[in-house]
């Protein structure tokens, strides 16, 4: 087990790197700056994510190959930057909580005790386990109590609960979603293309080792998108 562990936080340096820079940008952008600037660095994530997918679409060859998920990938970043303005930056700090909980089960419980690969959605995703994929699911409960200890706090109502047992779900479909739009598009990393853009460049590198901002936004897009249907604004 120890050897395992070792093994998954080497696999994670990345992650964490990139997991480091993203609480750079959002906590002082949450706790200390006011106004909307919070929102507006995931209406910039989301709009740049689908930069990154129809830059590709228009400069890669795909001679007769359909391009469903990255159109439906599309349609769901759309989706959330339109509900984005229905919701308060607690709420999207809420939702953003919840899938980044998701991505963190899923990949703890895959790298620590996965055995079992999730064969339905191999062809999308092949190291993805079932055991990674119970982590993903349960891991988004406990973004009610993280969030009462930073100060979101939300009348715990049927509503919310039933957000938070779907949450998981849904941020899992969201990552299979943006895995298969990559796979689609041929890409690892979402910002392959506009990697060799002077500018792009450098926006892009803070997450290069996580797969790009597609891979930071495919689940809380969704999120974004089920939090706004279910849940009642307080």
């Amino acid at each position: 087990m120890m050897n395992r562990l070792i093994r998954a936080l080497l696999a994670m340096k990345d992650r964490l790197i990139g997991a480091a820079f993203i609480a750079a940008v959002l906590i002082p952008t949450y706790f200390f700056i006011p106004g909307d600037y919070f929102q507006q660095v995931f209406y910039f994530c989301m709009a740049w994510s689908i930069g990154e997918i129809l830059s590709t679409m228009m400069l890669r060859p795909f001679a007769g190959r359909m391009r469903t998920a990255g159109t439906l990938q599309i349609a769901a970043l759309y989706l959330a930057l339109i509900f984005c303005i229905f919701l308060r930056k607690q709420e999207i700090a809420f939702v953003v909580i919840a899938s980044f909980l998701s991505d963190t089960g899923a990949f703890a419980f895959g790298k620590l005790i996965g055995k079992h690969k999730a064969t339905l959605v191999s062809k999308i995703s092949p190291n993805k386990t079932i055991e990674g994929c119970i982590g993903g699911v349960l891991f988004p409960l406990l973004a009610l109590p993280i969030g009462w200890l930073i100060g979101i706090h939300f009348e715990v109502t049927i509503a919310l609960i039933i957000y938070l047992l779907l949450s998981g779900l849904i941020a899992e479909i969201g990552d299979l979603l943006g895995s298969a739009t990559k796979r689609e598009l041929g890409m690892k990393d979402s910002g392959e293309v506009l990697w060799n853009v002077p500018v792009a460049k450098w926006i892009e590198y803070p997450l290069k080792g996580m797969g790009g901002y597609l891979d930071r936004v495919d689940s809380i897009s969704l999120g974004i998108v089920l939090f706004t249907i279910i849940v009642p604004r307080q």
